[in-house]
């Protein structure tokens, strides 16, 4: 009901804004209980899993599906950020600093109980 609010709002807008050329109401802002807007997703966009979260000096902390740094391979975080073993990354517990990295954690990602 309030988004329907908020899109009577928008369309009085543009109605003023654009004047005689207002095509009409904006169909994209109405509820529509017909199709589905959005289709949530089952598990988060890496495919859940345990994640594993590193500190890497001077970019703050990160997520990774990895729970080793490869040797002369770079790894990749859940936000695709990429670091090397010379970054000398290290393992800390808790969530990142990264929002999203966070954000993937939170969407489905299973938290390690120990990081020894």
């Amino acid at each position: 009901m309030s988004f329907e609010r908020l899109a009577d709002v928008v369309d009085a807008a543009s109605r003023i804004r654009y004047g005689k050329h207002w095509t009409g109401p904006d169909p994209r802002l109405r509820c529509d209980t017909t199709a589905p807007v959005y289709e949530w997703p089952d598990t988060a966009p890496y495919n859940g899993g345990p994640t594993y979260t590193w500190d890497i000096r001077g970019y703050g902390s990160h997520a990774s599906e990895d729970d080793q740094v490869q040797p002369h391979d770079l790894t990749t975080a859940l936000c695709g950020f990429r670091w090397a073993e010379g970054d000398k990354p290290r393992r800390i517990s808790g969530l990142p600093d990264c929002t999203e990295c966070r954000r993937e954690v939170q969407l489905g990602g299973e938290r390690p109980r120990s990081t020894r």
